[in-house]
């Protein structure tokens, strides 16, 4: 009726977003195996609806536990659980994580057919808006120069970017030394067969490379140049044997308006390369193993480095010109290119000195030399050079898969402190983005950050009595329809029409 009154707080929105997410979900058979797992536990709420209602809300709404459990009623379907059961529940999903993670890579190799010959390994940190350390929050690196205690995150995906594992490491330990730690884990308990792992150079170290070639595995990693031996830096420099090739920078990286693709050159050799190797009495000794070196010039990537050091030439030309304007913390990247210049260190302010700070142009013309370059190492000496940077490319997809965790489902701020809680919470971030790569595999086309935008749109209003109005649909939520087996287009659903689409979407597609 036109003159009737909003109850207050009433909200009658409801997330139908969560249809397509629960058809990969019970696809996974995550409903058995954590039902399965509460039948010894006395237990007066469900463990399976906290695992929903946490992966749900991570896609749809992320935000804290309390904030997921708040948007309890906005979420179609009934969740038996109090707020205070979700804290617990996490302790309960830390006890079984590694043996969920290896029941998800089973399902995911019987339902998608895993390719394990080439897998993507990286690690990324995580910090804590705390002060104080304790056995897993520890001060380490950080890309945000941030000095809070931070937790490190290795994450293992297949040759489709479908992730398999994870592992959580102490915040102080060094990039270089997770990797090992979680493919020994890994390749025993998943069975994964020889696999070539392929990483970034924080990766490539002499212990990894030895590591990999003992087990009889392969890897592919980026290779310094900077600052490399100079046998390298001749053979990158010296233009002869390079070759233009097509087809191997990916086609979302060229401008659209660029008819011609960006000149991509490459050249490799084999090389009896020296690695730094750890042996049985902790001492590090340099021996030779042979590799195949892979330098690469691509244009388009010449193109972005000279476009960022142009914004750091011209915030260093201001600092030249006007140095008392600025704080150390503020122009730090600029000051590389900057000499004659100093600072208090205590309050970051400029000293004034009688010397007239100026631009180092021999640092500038040294960094320009690097422009377009990069090198790859590789244990396949047969596999073609081709194929061997296309799979270096294809680790782009964990760095989005890190945005993904960062940037779409908010996996920090990280409102917890026990360390079985942190884990807990990352299990079900890992479970989220899982869901989000399985969806965009089924919906060919549509990336993991298309597909939460629309979910997060699909939404129903309440009207009156038992009728509901859906209030959204796209050409993403259709093809989640097709590819799913859900009836997602109507324009009105009854009560009694949304728990069908509930039960539907527990069914096989």
């Amino acid at each position: 009726y036109a003159d009737e009154l909003m109850a207050n707080n009433e909200d009658s929105m409801r997330h139908l977003g969560l249809l397509p997410l629960s058809s990969i979900y019970h696809e996974l058979k995550l409903d058995q195996f954590i039902i399965n797992r509460q039948r010894s536990r006395n237990l007066s709420y469900s463990l399976n609806d906290v695992m929903k209602l946490l992966v749900y809300t991570r896609i749809l709404s992320p935000g804290s536990k309390r904030f997921s459990y708040q948007q309890k009623e906005r979420l179609i379907g009934n969740y038996n659980c109090r707020e205070h059961d979700i804290y617990r529940a996490l302790d309960h999903f830390n006890s079984f994580s590694n043996d969920l993670l290896l029941h998800l890579h089973e399902q995911v190799r019987i339902n998608y057919k895993r390719k394990t010959q080439v897998v993507f390994y990286d690690v990324t940190n995580y910090y804590f808006e705390i002060d104080k350390e304790d056995d897993l929050r520890k001060k380490g690196f950080c890309k945000h120069n941030t000095r809070k205690p931070l937790v490190q995150m290795g994450l293992l995906l297949d040759s489709d970017a479908i992730p398999i594992t994870y592992h959580l490491f102490e915040g102080n330990t060094h990039d270089s030394q997770t990797m090992m730690p979680l493919l020994q884990k890994t390749r025993k308990s998943y069975g994964l067969g020889r696999i070539i792992t392929v990483a970034d150079k924080a990766l490539n170290s002499g212990d990894n490379i030895a590591f990999l070639m003992a087990k009889g595995d392969g890897f592919i990693f980026s290779q310094k140049i900077r600052g490399a031996d100079q046998e390298l830096q001749q053979f990158v420099f010296d233009q002869k044997g390079y070759v233009r090739v097509k087809d191997v920078v990916r086609p979302m990286d060229a401008p659209r308006d660029e008819q011609e693709p960006p000149v991509f050159f490459m050249k490799s050799r084999p090389y009896p390369q020296q690695f730094w190797v750890t042996h049985m009495n902790d001492k590090k000794r340099k021996i030779p193993l042979d590799v195949k070196q892979i330098v690469c010039y691509n244009e388009l990537y010449a193109r972005r480095q000279r476009h960022k050091r142009a914004e750091v030439l011209e915030k260093a030309q201001k600092i030249t010109a006007n140095p008392n304007r600025y704080n150390k913390k503020d122009v730090s990247g600029a000051l590389r290119y900057v000499k004659d210049i100093e600072f208090n260190p205590e309050t970051g302010e400029c000293i004034n000195s009688k010397r007239i700070p100026y631009l180092d142009l021999e640092k500038i013309a040294e960094d320009e030399k690097y422009d377009g370059y990069y090198a790859i190492i590789t244990s396949e000496m047969g596999m073609p050079d081709k194929e061997v940077v296309r799979n270096y490319h294809g680790l782009w997809e964990i760095e989005r898969s890190f945005r993904i965790t960062k940037t779409d489902l908010q996996t920090r701020p990280i409102h917890l402190s026990l360390k079985t809680r942190i884990n807990a919470h990352f299990l079900t971030c890992f479970i989220a983005l899982l869901l989000l790569r399985l969806l965009s595999k089924r919906m060919e086309g549509y990336s993991p950050e298309q597909i939460i935008k629309s979910l997060k749109r699909y939404q129903a209003c309440h009207i009156k009595d038992n009728i509901f109005k859906v209030t959204y649909y796209d050409q993403i939520i259709q093809a989640a329809e097709t590819a799913l087996n859900l009836p997602l287009g109507r324009r009105f659903l009854t009560v009694g029409g949304i728990k069908q689409l509930i039960a539907d979407s527990k069914k096989d597609f």
